[in-house]
């Protein structure tokens, strides 16, 4: 088995969409969880080894990145590094696939001008919702308390059920989190499902 390799198949219901074929990267067909903009696979290796009866798949764009996410994650079974843009991955992700979805510490892009760049969006909100079955948890985390503001209105505009989360303290943590907490900057999360 490939681990780090995911490939689109053609669905046979409609032969234009393309679907990721989770199979073809993960042992066994177990809950999904996403984390989105993995980086260099910090806490995707470690939800990995925390989690192993749930399947990790990291969406990372730059491909030095990803990398060095592969690099980390190793031959683990439940864990998959794929390449890309995190709108397309989740378009081709089966309906109702997935069980958690994290985006910790992205990029807030934090002028005026700049804030359509962020991934969180409108259309972001509904599409994740798409990817999730009856039940399902969207985690979001940042430094940036006008980003976490500006998110979690989405979710609350996308009519999600928004309310705060606080990690435990044996939580994996992200490369970028440790780096601020080093520097003791204050952190804003939430947790959003419906």
């Amino acid at each position: 088995m490939a681990v780090g390799i995911l490939t689109p198949k053609e669905n046979r219901a409609d032969e234009s969409a393309k679907r990721l074929e989770l199979r073809e990267c993960f042992a066994a067909m177990q809950p999904l969880v996403l984390d989105l903009g993995c980086g260099n696979g910090v806490y995707l290796a470690d939800l990995a080894e925390r989690e192993p009866e749930k399947n990790i798949l990291g969406i990372e764009k730059k491909a030095y990145r990803v990398r060095q996410a592969r690099r980390r994650v190793g031959t683990r079974s439940n864990a998959c590094v794929v390449e890309g843009d995190v709108m397309d991955v989740l378009r081709q992700l089966p309906n109702a696939s997935v069980a958690a979805a994290y985006l910790l510490f992205s990029d807030p892009w934090p002028k005026r001008r700049h804030t359509e760049r962020r991934l969180v969006q409108h259309e972001f909100a509904r599409l994740l919702q798409s990817c999730f079955g009856r039940e399902g948890a969207f985690f979001f985390a940042s430094d940036s308390l006008s980003y976490f503001r500006y998110a979690r209105e989405v979710f609350l505009d996308a009519r999600w059920s928004v309310e705060e989360w606080m990690a435990p303290d044996d939580w994996p943590t992200t490369e970028f989190e440790r780096r601020f907490t080093a520097e003791g900057l204050e952190f804003y999360r939430f947790r959003a499902s419906f």
